[in-house]
């Protein structure tokens, strides 16, 4: 047998192995597959009465929160008319507080991440920091399925517009409205 033999023999072998490494690994991982497929469909199973708990309860709670905000909302329109100077007040403050906070999101997204959270939390630095903690508060990258960097930016801009509405609420809560005040009720037929 001469070398173009032998070439041609060692070809067919290698050949003929990586086929048989291929549909081994096929075959493998058809029946991780399956194994993890069967798991999860004997897991949900096994703890339908729970996963039913679980959404009933995510379901009676979306409803409250919704009655409530329903409520709050009206309660605001109620005070905005029956006050509008506080009412300017607070949306100011809120308005300020927002812009501030929009403005240091990224610096806070990178002490998010600077604390562990998100992809690769504590080992990023600057731009990226502030981009995988922005992420993270979001809810994840848009890949995975969360509102990445722009959802985070909002949550913060919207705890810092919540927080100084709330302050604002909170100081002037002590003054009177219109109807209370002594000017108010001395009005030509009140």
């Amino acid at each position: 047998m001469g070398i173009g033999g032998l070439l041609w023999k060692t070809a067919l072998a290698t050949t003929k192995l990586t086929a048989k490494v291929a549909w081994g690994t096929t075959k493998v991982t058809a029946k991780v597959a399956a194994g993890t497929t069967e798991f999860v469909a004997k897991a949900a199973y096994n703890n339908r009465e729970g996963l039913a708990a679980v959404a009933g309860a995510a379901a009676t709670i979306a409803g409250k929160t919704a009655l409530g905000t329903a409520k709050l909302a009206g309660k605001a329109v109620v005070v905005a008319v029956e006050n509008p100077g506080k009412a300017a007040i607070v949306a100011g403050a809120a308005a300020v507080t927002g812009g501030a906070a929009l403005v240091a999101a990224p610096a806070l997204g990178a002490a998010v991440s600077s604390a562990g959270f998100g992809v690769a939390g504590g080992a990023l630095s600057g731009a990226a920091a502030s981009s995988a903690g922005l992420a993270a508060l979001g809810g994840g990258s848009l890949a995975a399925g969360g509102l990445g960097m722009a959802g985070g930016t909002a949550l913060i801009a919207g705890a810092g517009a919540l927080g100084g509405g709330a302050i604002a609420g909170a100081v002037t809560s002590g003054e009177k409205t219109d109807a209370e005040s002594p000017a108010g009720n001395s009005r030509v037929g009140a």
